[in-house]
């Protein structure tokens, strides 16, 4: 539910670092919408389109599917170092919105 009153600026940047917790930061202080738009415009869309130039994979057929739900992605150094940069670009940036809009959402209470 969201929240009455001011909210903790270092719980939510702890949510941001928990998965889905995040949303439920964003939740708090009425901004889940934008928070999830700007995500997907901003991170989801270009690391897909990054991943798909820079890394492309092999089209195995039915062995590639298994593999996939087997949760088998290989080891490779390349994919690994983009997949951490990814996370911690996501969360930092996660970090920056949810910290600003807690400020403000703060300040509208005073």
């Amino acid at each position: 539910m969201p929240s009455k009153g001011p909210v903790s600026l270092t719980w939510q940047t702890i949510f941001c670092f928990i998965p889905i917790m995040d949303g439920i930061a964003a939740y708090r202080i009425k901004k889940l919408r934008k928070y999830l738009l700007l995500m997907i415009v901003v991170i989801a869309i270009p690391v897909s389109i990054a991943s798909s130039i820079f890394l492309p994979t092999e089209d195995e057929g039915m062995e590639g599917f298994t593999n996939l739900m087997t949760y088998y992605y290989g080891v490779d150094d390349s994919q690994f170092i983009f997949s951490i940069g990814v996370q911690i670009g996501s969360i930092l940036f996660a970090i920056f919105l949810i910290r600003r809009w807690s400020n403000q959402w703060n300040q509208s209470f005073n």
